[in-house]
């Protein structure tokens, strides 16, 4: 075996990298924090806004974005929906259930001389209801009949809690006593929202202005508000379909649309680092040119130059990217317990911001150490030992 192939192709390249980095430690320290910099903005700009979005994505949607709302559209025969409307609904959305909904004003009768005006929602059944909000206090019935529902805020703003009993009129008839059973945990989001629950059966007509198709996810939400489309508006507007999709997607859009800014302004910071490891590889060219002329003058060949150059340039980024991700997952930790209530809670798209983060530092290293090496690589030995 030839001395130029030992010393060329042998000599490990990450050895003789960390020798020279060790060398001149200041100049090295100074320009992996550059990187490191760059890397923590990033990261935490990135993976921070990840966390924000996945938590008020989840907000939107425990508030009633897995839902679709359907009304009668312009185009029916009547202003309501029946029962049979109500079934064919079920059978073109298939397994997803439908919660059919009634809202009217009513009179809450305190006293026999006193009376409010409170918003009343006529539902099917408290199975329904369930599926709508969850329960605070109080158990809903399996036979819903002279029972009724309050929501949180209307409960709290009466004092009203179960076992309690409401007088409630509608129009023209008598009033009818309900006990209360249950209070909601919180209002329902969206559309229905109501103070007073009670069963579709008081109803003398079963007419429903409004049905709830209920989803597990903004995409079905979607998917299932485009079906119900399809099937009853094809030539008559006969529903009217509402579903919080495309809020969903606006703010998608906007908080990635921030995001990105922001991240193209701490990249803008590894850029500044690029520039700097860039300086402090020529300087080290400059100050190495006769030892560089040496290497080559005993067999070294210009890729090996190369090499082990790209590789310094390589540690300095490696380094700086490694400190820099280290010191943002405790911030990116803080604000997925803020955002998310779980710490470790890590979205794919905050890992990915990590991952970009750290290549992105090591890349912009390796980037500003090409043309060192190649200034290296290419000058003569016997220029370089000349001095």
């Amino acid at each position: 075996m030839s001395l130029r192939h030992r010393l060329g192709g042998s000599v490990p390249v990450l050895v003789a990298a960390l020798r020279n980095v060790s060398r001149a430690k200041l100049r090295s320290t100074l320009a992996a924090a550059a990187i490191l910099i760059g890397v923590v903005s990033i990261a935490v700009v990135g993976a921070g806004g990840e966390a924000f979005k996945s938590g008020q994505l989840q907000r939107v949607e425990s508030q009633g974005a897995t839902n679709v709302y359907v009304f009668p559209g312009p185009d029916r025969e009547r202003e309501y929906f029946t029962r049979e409307d109500l079934v064919e609904i079920q059978e073109t959305v298939g397994t997803t259930g439908v919660v059919a909904t009634t809202t009217r004003d009513g009179q809450w009768h305190r006293r026999s001389d006193r009376s409010e005006q409170v918003s009343l929602n006529y539902v099917e059944s408290a199975a329904a209801l369930r599926a709508i909000t969850p329960v605070e206090r109080g158990e809903l019935p399996s036979t819903w009949r002279r029972q009724a529902v309050v929501s949180n805020r209307f409960a709290s703003d009466h004092g009203l809690a179960p076992g309690d009993r409401l007088r409630i009129s509608t129009g023209d008839e008598s009033a009818q006593t309900y006990r209360v059973v249950a209070v909601l945990s919180e209002p329902t989001g969206g559309v229905g929202s109501a103070e007073v629950y009670l069963p579709a059966r008081a109803l003398d007509d079963r007419q429903y202005d409004r049905a709830r198709v209920l989803t597990g996810s903004a995409d079905e939400a979607e998917l299932t508000a485009a079906l119900l489309r399809e099937e009853f508006n094809e030539r008559r507007d006969r529903l009217l379909v509402f579903e919080l999709t495309s809020l969903l997607r606006l703010f998608t859009q906007v908080v990635n649309g921030i995001n990105s800014f922001l991240v193209g302004i701490g990249a803008i910071s590894l850029v500044v680092a690029g520039v700097a490891i860039a300086n402090t590889m020529l300087m080290a060219v400059i100050r190495r040119r006769e030892e560089i002329g040496v290497l080559r003058a005993v067999g070294y060949s210009r890729g090996a130059v190369v090499r082990i150059l790209l590789a310094e340039a390589g540690l300095i980024g490696a380094a700086g990217a490694t400190a820099g991700v280290a010191l943002a997952l405790p911030a990116v930790m803080v604000a997925n317990a803020a955002f998310l209530g779980d710490p470790l809670a890590f979205t794919p798209g905050a890992v990915g911001y990590l991952a970009a983060a750290f290549a992105f530092g090591v890349g912009i290293s390796l980037l500003a150490g090409v043309y060192p090496a190649w200034r290296a690589a290419n000058e003569r030995p016997v220029d370089a030992l000349r001095g």
